[in-house]
């Protein structure tokens, strides 16, 4: 004995093709959206890691403008006065080390005031990364000359 499609069946073929194609396309957007928020999230990370790099650079090459300004003295009597000559490079400075590979530093001094009264302010701008993930960080610091 055979066994006839009902009429209610015969209605119905082809609904699981629409439910499937409905079902794929469903899956491929939310796969899509997913990816572009873990892309998201990797560039945020970067920029991070990319600022605390620029960071650290930018206060390595105050702290280098800090020693060329007031060296460290072997005694009273070899004082010297601070000047701010030679510690504005026309070039950046690159880092070679490892932790600050790809970044660099420019430094500016400048001297306000006089004698007694000079203050020298010192602008240090730290750069790591390239093209649309370059970041740049910059620390401004003052000094003043101790007069004994």
């Amino acid at each position: 004995m055979r066994r006839s499609i009902s009429p209610f069946r015969r209605h119905q073929k082809g609904s699981m093709l629409i439910v499937s194609v409905f079902t794929i396309t469903a899956l491929a957007a939310l796969g899509a959206a997913l990816m572009q928020i873990n892309w998201s999230q990797s560039d945020t990370t970067t920029r991070e890691v990319l600022g605390a790099r620029a960071w650290f650079a930018a206060n390595s090459g105050t702290e280098m403008a800090m020693t060329k300004l007031f060296p460290l003295q072997e005694s009273v009597d070899d004082v010297r006065v601070a000047d701010c000559a030679g510690i504005t490079a026309e070039e950046p400075i690159s880092f070679s080390v490892s932790g600050l590979k790809g970044c660099s530093v420019s430094v500016t001094c400048e001297v306000i005031g006089e004698n007694e009264l000079a203050q020298y302010r010192i602008e240090s701008k730290g750069e790591c990364g390239s093209g649309h993930l370059k970041v740049v960080r910059v620390q401004e610091s003052w000094a003043k000359e101790l007069t004994l």
